[in-house]
This record gives structure tokens, sequence and C-alpha cells, in this order.
């Protein structure tokens, strides 16, 4: 069995932000009685990543007490009002320096997935890792953890994209078949393209 199979990796998932163009609590939006935010969970579990934190501020309490059973590790960002998502970011790697070889990170509202993607995705060896559904960069993103403390030391523009255009880390991406990769949620629109497209593609896959 290769290195590479062996390696122990992390999952970070963002989930800090106020929902403010949402107008609900995205998180914990509904998908066929699944929570956004659930469904990322389980599509880390089923891609065999055990380790999972999950970075929280707007409603924290009632985020981990909806998660309470799925065995995740939650960091608190007090200034979520007032942060970026690099800064919640930041706090996640922080909790898992040390402690994989790897991270899958993601925000909270992109959740359908495919656990095959991230799968195939951690087949690769780069520093940074990601999907590329049509030309359209997506999510997760794969991080090499050596570069955990370049990234906690950037303060510049664009947030993690300023800091891997800045940085000379390797970047590679895989071109994907999962428009999942590339479907966040931010308005009420997203999100109901979002389920008309499982609908659709439950049904053809029946």
């Amino acid at each position: 069995m290769g290195m590479s199979l062996m390696k122990k990796t992390g999952g970070l998932i963002l989930a800090a932000g106020l929902s403010s163009r949402m107008g609900d609590y995205k998180q914990l939006m509904k998908i066929e009685g699944r929570s956004m935010v659930g469904c990322v969970v389980d599509m880390m579990r089923n891609a065999e990543i055990e380790l999972i934190v999950i970075v929280t501020g707007y409603r924290h309490e009632e985020l981990e007490e909806h998660l309470k059973n799925d065995q995740v590790e939650f960091v608190f960002n007090p200034n979520y009002e007032t942060t970026q998502q690099l800064d919640s970011l930041k706090l996640g790697l922080k909790a898992l320096q040390g402690r994989c070889d790897r991270i899958v990170m993601t925000p909270a509202d992109i959740p359908l997935v495919q656990s095959e993607t991230v799968k195939k995705l951690l087949t690769l060896e780069a520093d940074i890792i990601r999907p590329v559904y049509h030309g359209e960069p997506g999510h997760p993103i794969v991080l090499n953890p050596e570069w955990i403390p370049y990234i906690m030391a950037y303060d510049g523009p664009e947030g993690l994209k300023g800091a891997i255009e800045r940085s000379s880390c390797s970047v590679q991406e895989m071109d994907v078949e999962d428009r999942g990769v590339i479907m966040d949620n931010d308005t009420k629109k997203d999100f109901e393209r979002l389920l008309f497209w499982y609908q659709e593609k439950r049904i053809c896959t029946k």
C-alpha cells in the first residue's frame, strides 16, 4: 500500500457566517430532511474523513446542538460579525495543525458535492488541489498543512484566494463532472436552484 493511501485527512467546514443574504439560517436549511451542514458532514464521512472541525459563529449554540451526535469538533469565532471567512479558516486550521497530513476545506453552504469527487481529489499530490467544473473552480479545496503557517500569517486582500495566488505553493486542478462543487447558496434563489437540480438528478439516477 502506497504512503499516499496511509495519510490522515482532516476536514474543515466553515459555518460561522450570518446568512444575511439568505434571510434564513442557511446552515440548518433542509435538503430532504438533512440540514445543509449535515450534508457536508455526511459527504466528508463518506469520503472516509474521520477528523472534522466546524468553525461556528452566528447561532453557534443552535448549530452545535444540532450536530451534537455527529462526532465533530467545534471552534467558535467570537468575531464572526466583523471578520472575513479567512479569519474563520485560520481558526479551523489552527485546530487541525499537527493532527493530519492534509486538510479538506469547504464552506457549509456547498452541500451536494459527491464523496467520490473528494476521494478522487485525495489521490492527487500538490500543495493545493481543487476541483473544476466546466472551467469554474469550486470546493472543497485540499490543502497541504505545511502551508498553514503561511496562511495564518497572511493579511492581504482576497482571503485564501489571495494567499494562494501570492505564494509559491503548487496548485493542481482536477476537472470533475460534479456540478455540486460550484453550487453554493447565498440567496433563496440559489437554494431553490439547488433543490431543483437535486430532485432532477435523483429522478434521472433512479
